[in-house]
């Protein structure tokens, strides 16, 4: 098992755990509430950046566009932009995916990654 907590400037804890086949993450409030999430991602502020220029802003509006397809599709090309390959001079955040009422999902994202701790 390997489990990765993203420590943020704002003081919620995202904790990424990989057991196997079995991938999940849940976010920890500042607050000490715990919260499961769809999906998450740690990526580099630039690479996210990049890649919602690359959308139209209309699929990423979330008053006009809430079907699973555009968020399952954001998160795919943002798992290519991430490549896990940053280094910690780079600004990094979490986003994830939350899952909303009548099964939709919204896409969100955390403030500034401040330490990464790795438990083996």
């Amino acid at each position: 098992m390997m489990r990765i907590k993203y420590h943020t400037s704002k003081g919620s804890i995202y904790t990424h755990t990989s057991e196997g086949e079995q991938d999940y993450w849940v976010k920890e409030g500042k607050d000490g509430r715990v919260y499961p999430l769809a999906e998450g991602l740690h990526i580099s502020k630039a690479k996210l950046t990049e890649l919602v220029r690359e959308y139209p802003s209309s699929l990423l509006d979330k008053t006009y566009c809430f079907n699973v397809g555009v968020e399952k599709e954001f998160f795919e090309d943002a798992k290519v932009e991430a490549c896990n390959d940053l280094y910690e001079a780079e600004e990094t955040v979490v986003i994830f995916m939350v899952k909303r009422d009548g099964g939709r999902y919204a896409i969100c994202c955390s403030s500034d990654v401040v330490n990464i701790e790795r438990i083996e």
